[in-house]
């Protein structure tokens, strides 16, 4: 079994703590193999980025020959023992399943049934839309941030490159099998960044807010606690956001004009024809009965001419909208809201959730 060894810098230090709480409990991992079914395949390489005793290291363990692969699942084994979370790109997908198959295989307990699990594939993937990405592999991504790799093959290619190495342990070759995997580790670090954007989206990212009103358009700044490797520029739902370093702005158009406001309980209200609105009966009992009917629902509203926000849940009250059946909500933010950093943060994480969703 060969094995390499590098000391590297600490990835999580740009991070928040809430993220990884224990860094000396954190695993990366990711896996090499002659195939995708365990039974007619072996494990070739294993690649592992964690700390120990202070200091991160990126570590692989090589197979020589296909009958060390029990020996690298016992060194992985090893190495997890005591730890707390194991992050990886797609493990659920395959890595993860493939390794549970080969421990059972070999009689062993599996190392990592009882860690917590952080997929980056899995986090990530339901921002593939507001990324602007068609396929959200881990290369794609690490196109999208800029990050260029001297491994030109696919796991699927090494294959036979190992198969080669297996007959004449040439250096060269050996290299470009390493290599592959340490890059694949290296991107998976590097893509630690993007997982601002599904935090972004879930409010469990911190941020320093301020907002302003001028003009056709509310704008909110976000500070972010770091840099993000790429910038962004999306626009859904006439909401747009724009993320370039440490900064995030939130661009909303005014709806100007008119609103309605439907009350619940119809059957309390009568119709005003001539003033367009409805009155509780208590009061409308006093309007001539030609001027007045039972309100329906579809007409059981007040009208308020304004600058309106938009709302895709009833967030702040009251909640306006177009006509009855119109889902896109609106409220009216007073002159204080942009000075109160709680309702702006809240408005915030609304208009995120919903990019995400969009």
């Amino acid at each position: 079994m060969h094995i390499f060894q590098q000391q590297i810098a600490n990835p999580l230090s740009p991070y928040p703590r809430e993220w990884f709480p224990d860094p000396d409990g954190t695993v990366f991992f990711d896996i090499e193999t002659t195939g995708l079914s365990w039974r007619n395949s072996h494990l070739y390489l294993l690649g592992a980025v964690f700390s120990d005793r202070g200091q991160w290291l990126l570590k692989q363990w090589f197979c020589q020959r296909p009958s060390e692969e029990a020996t690298v699942l016992k060194e992985f084994q090893d190495l997890l023992r005591g730890r707390r979370l194991l992050v990886h790109f797609n493990g659920k997908g395959f890595d993860l399943p493939y390794l549970m198959h080969k421990y059972t295989f070999y009689r062993t307990e599996a190392p990592f049934e009882a860690l917590n699990q952080l997929d980056l594939y899995e986090k990530l993937l339901p921002c593939k839309k507001l990324l602007g990405l068609s396929h959200m592999r881990q290369r794609d991504l690490e196109i999208f941030i800029g990050l260029c790799r001297r491994d030109p093959f696919t796991g699927g290619e090494l294959i036979s490159c190992y198969q080669e190495y297996l007959k004449t342990a040439g250096d060269p070759l050996l290299e470009t099998l390493m290599l592959h995997n340490r890059e694949d580790m290296e991107g998976m670090l590097a893509l630690l960044p993007l997982l601002a954007i599904p935090a972004l989206t879930e409010g469990t990212l911190p941020f320093r807010i301020r907002g302003d009103a001028a003009g056709e358009h509310a704008h909110i700044q976000l500070t972010l606690p770091f840099s993000l490797p790429v910038s962004l520029d999306r626009t859904l739902s006439d909401i747009r956001l724009v993320i370039k370093d440490r900064q995030a702005t939130l661009t909303v158009p005014f709806f100007s004009g008119t609103l309605k406001f439907f009350y619940e309980n119809y059957k309390d209200y009568y119709y005003l024809p001539l003033e367009d609105e409805a009155i509780h009966k208590s009061v409308g009992v006093y309007v001539d009965r030609e001027h007045r009917r039972p309100a329906k629902a579809a007409d059981c509203y007040r009208r308020v001419t304004g600058k309106f926000l938009p709302q895709f849940t009833p967030l702040f009250t009251p909640a306006f909208r177009e006509e009855y059946r119109s889902t896109l909500l609106y409220f009216q933010p007073s002159d204080s809201f942009w000075g109160q950093e709680e309702l702006l943060t809240s408005y915030a994480h609304h208009l995120l959730k919903h990019l995400k969703k969009a």
